[in-house]
This record gives C-alpha cells, structure tokens and sequence, in this order.
C-alpha cells in the first residue's frame, strides 16, 4: 500500500540525513523515521525501566513563539506539511495525552481508526485507534463532546480533591470505573505514565497544551519534542499574558535538547528533540 497520496506535501529530511520523504498512502517513510530512536538521549527512567511508555510531544509555533492563533486554537498556525507529520505520529501512538483546557478549546473527540493507517498498527500490536487520555484537576470535561465522533477508548486523569464525589460518580457512569483515574493531590506524569504501562501503551503522544506540557517536561517525563515552527509572525494580543510554548514553566536552568531529525517542506520547520528524563 505504498502509492501515492493525490496532491502531496513535499517534504525533504535535512537531518541527520538529507533524503526526499514521499508522500505515500501508508506513510512508510515518516513512520520509520519517527520510530527511529537511535540517536535518542538515553538513560533515565528508562535505563530503570526498558518497558516505559516512550513519550514525545508534539506542538506548533510561530516564529515569533505564538502556540495558537487569535481564535486561540493550534490550528491556525498550522500548515499542511505540519498536519501530514500530526497525523503520522496520531497513527503510530498507542496513546494521545490532552490537557482539559486544550481539549476544550480544540474540540476534541474520541480519536479515530485510519483505515490507510490500520495494517501497520495491525503489525504493531496496537489497537485500531488510539486512546485519549484527559488530563483534568476539577474532571470538568465534555462528555457529550467526546462522543460526537471517533471511535477510540477515553481515560481521565483527575484530583480526588477536585473532584467531588458528584462528578467522579458522573465519570464512571459515563466513561466506566476503571478509565477514570483519581490521584490523592496533583495528578502526576509519573503517574500517568504508570497507568498508561500498566494498559500496554509504549508510544505515547502529548499534545498539550503548554502548562500541561511545562509540568510534564519541569517533572523530566517528556522523552522527545516534535515542534513544528510555522513561516508564520502572530505577535501578542494580550502582552500581560503571553502564552509560549510552555506556559508558566520557570525551570532551575534551560534543559538541554539534542536535534534527532529536522524536515522542511521549504517553509515550515519541523523538528524533533530528544529530552534527558
């Protein structure tokens, strides 16, 4: 199933190699590359642990560091060369982390099977579509929405202090005991990550949005950054509040990033970094 896709987006790998990544209907070429971890920072959790969840974000910026546009969704700032490397990396995850506010703001749903996506996840064990994980203190998240389409399974991460027994009652019903994760305090990426093992995820995609995503990398949970970088300049609407790609996070000191492979379609920049952990 290799032919090619009507109307391709042109992307070309720069590093480590430099190689035309042609747009086929399975995706071969991306697959693998995003698969590749040779070249990831090693050690960690995962020298302690071999079976950890491998966890990679993925984001979209402006040039001048804008995560959404003004109608305050990723979208806007998106590019189709940026929506073909989205849906590769959706189509090789066992599991899709989203925080409350960005799965709100987003509009997401139960995500869904690709069908040009099903025999290569077939051969990799992995269900038909991947599982969303909400990651809510309050468990304030719309149920009703979820269901308007897509097929794949929902987990919800919340705080038992947050979270009443009204609501967490509400949860189950809906979504069933054990896809509704109570935590005592916070709710913990090592945590998660736990539950997420513990449900036979390896390849885990966090898509946000950037407080959540500051709290993951503050906590040294994130193995790998996808970062898209749109040929785009949004400016600042509100300059008390701007919000970067890791909204609120104030590291110790910067965390170092190592480049594992740079694409381009000739304007959008489409990197991935490995993170210590």
């Amino acid at each position: 199933m290799n032919q090619p896709m009507n109307h391709p987006i042109e992307l070309s790998q720069l590093h480590p190699d430099h190689r035309p990544l042609p747009a086929t209907a399975d995706e071969a070429d991306l697959v693998r590359l995003y698969l590749d971890r040779s070249d990831a920072p090693r050690g960690g959790l995962h020298d302690a642990d071999s079976a950890r969840p491998w966890v990679r974000a993925n984001m979209v910026s402006t040039v001048d560091g804008a995560v959404t546009g003004a109608d305050d969704r990723s979208g806007s700032i998106s590019s189709p060369a940026d929506k073909r490397v989205f849906s590769v990396l959706r189509s090789i995850a066992d599991a899709v982390i989203v925080g409350a506010g960005t799965a709100r703001a987003e509009r997401y749903t139960r995500l869904h099977a690709k069908t040009r996506h099903a025999d290569q996840r077939g051969d990799r064990g992995q269900d038909a579509a991947p599982l969303l994980v909400l990651v809510s203190r309050s468990g304030q998240v719309d149920l009703d929405r979820l269901d308007e389409a897509g097929s794949g399974g929902v987990v919800l991460h919340a705080s038992r202090e947050q979270c009443g027994p009204a609501r967490r009652a509400e949860l189950v019903e809906q979504l069933g005991e054990d896809s509704v994760v109570l935590h005592d305090a916070a709710v913990e990426p090592r945590a998660v990550i736990d539950d997420l093992r513990r449900r036979g995820c390896r390849e885990v995609v966090h898509e946000g949005g950037p407080a959540l995503l500051g709290t993951w990398i503050g906590k040294g949970a994130v193995d790998e950054l996808c970062l898209t970088t749109s040929p785009l300049l949004a400016g600042v609407p509100d300059p008390q509040s701007p919000r970067g790609l890791l909204d609120g996070h104030a590291g110790d000191a910067p965390v170092p990033l190592s480049l594992l492979s740079l694409v381009t379609d000739g304007s959008a920049l489409i990197q991935r970094w490995g993170l210590p952990t």
